[in-house]
């Protein structure tokens, strides 16, 4: 075969080669978690084997399988600056790739989420699920409808991109231990929220190897702002040393404390987790967790481009990034540790 008629190969004759349907090959490049994979793997031959490229796949789909050039990002809460700088990067790489980016704000609901879903499954190429509340089973079944990446959340069978936080989080507890506290509070998040668990576990069995005491306070879904009544708690509860769910319930908290007349650090050392803009400039600076917010978001908006332009080999496989302490001034020596205070 000439290399001209190489390249005019066509699907029907990629389906030919595969002994499948022109459907299954449709299916093969536009939806392959719906295709088993040894039947995957005879299709991609064949289409290797006749210099069949993907995008000669575009002039065989339906009106409903045209591409659109169009992704959606579904947040939990845009007025979070981890948010923002998550869909900042999921816009810059969008941009890159010649595809546009609708961002859409849950603030935090699973049916409203639901709902966003739903309504963009039918207008966008792909979806992004960023820190979602919904059900294991309600991902899975949006991503057998489009490709979909989930963001700051594993679930089986869906990509995912992942942040390693347990690590970091081991080297905050061991930080405030050799600064002399005993005694930890995990001020935590939405009841919902993957990433919440992975954070309360990892900082209790962090306090549990050094022997340090823990508790968990509860604090109103971060999407709401009034939490005073849970900040109250810890009134009654003190620990020398606080680790929130993320930087702005840290920050919140030390607003709470300084309003109480406690002093940060002298008094209570506080670690967030996120590394938000803000956090730096905080009085105090706020101890925290960095999470590469830029590296998840263009890992995601690359991996599910590729997932649509099929020049991506598609598995379940996560992917995983590593986080970093942030030492800064709000954490400090325990009140009694040394004698110092």
């Amino acid at each position: 075969m000439s290399n001209d008629d190489h390249s005019a190969a066509t699907i029907w004759d990629v389906a030919q080669a595969a002994g499948v349907s022109i459907a299954t090959v449709s299916r093969a490049f536009r939806q392959p978690n719906r295709v088993n994979a040894r039947t995957l793997e005879r299709v991609r031959q064949a289409a290797d084997r006749l210099g069949y490229h993907t995008d000669l796949v575009e002039p065989v789909r339906t009106d409903d399988e045209r591409l659109r050039g169009l992704i959606s990002l579904v947040v939990s809460d845009l007025e979070n600056p981890a948010a923002a700088q998550l869909a900042r990067a999921v816009q810059k790489q969008c941009e890159s790739k010649n595809f546009g980016l609708l961002i859409a704000d849950s603030e935090g609901d699973v049916t409203r989420e639901l709902a966003i879903v739903h309504r963009s499954l039918a207008h966008v190429d792909g979806v992004i699920l960023g820190s979602s509340r919904l059900s294991d089973a309600a991902i899975r079944k949006a991503a057998q409808i489009k490709p979909l990446i989930s963001q700051n959340r594993q679930v089986g069978g869906v990509k995912s991109i992942v942040v390693d936080e347990g690590p970091a989080l081991a080297e905050a507890v061991d930080a405030l231990y050799r600064l002399g506290h005993r005694s930890l509070t995990y001020l935590s998040g939405p009841d919902r929220s993957w990433q919440n668990g992975l954070r309360r576990n990892a900082v209790m069995r962090a306090c549990e190897s050094c022997g340090m005491a823990f508790q968990r306070i509860r604090v109103v879904d971060p999407v709401e702002r009034h939490r005073k009544e849970s900040f109250s708690q810890f009134m009654e509860r003190p620990t020398g040393a606080v680790i929130a769910f993320n930087d702005a319930v840290a920050m919140e908290f030390i607003l709470f404390l300084i309003d109480n007349g406690i002093r940060v650090p002298r008094d209570v050392s506080v670690v967030g987790v996120d590394d938000v803009p803000m956090s730096r400039l905080f009085t105090p600076s706020l101890t925290t967790i960095g999470i590469p917010r830029r590296e998840t978001g263009r890992l995601a908006a690359t991996t599910l481009i590729g997932q649509i332009l099929h020049t991506e080999v598609i598995d379940a496989a996560p992917i995983s990034v590593g986080a970093t302490f942030v030492p800064r001034n709000s954490i400090g020596p325990a009140p009694d540790h040394d004698g110092t205070r």
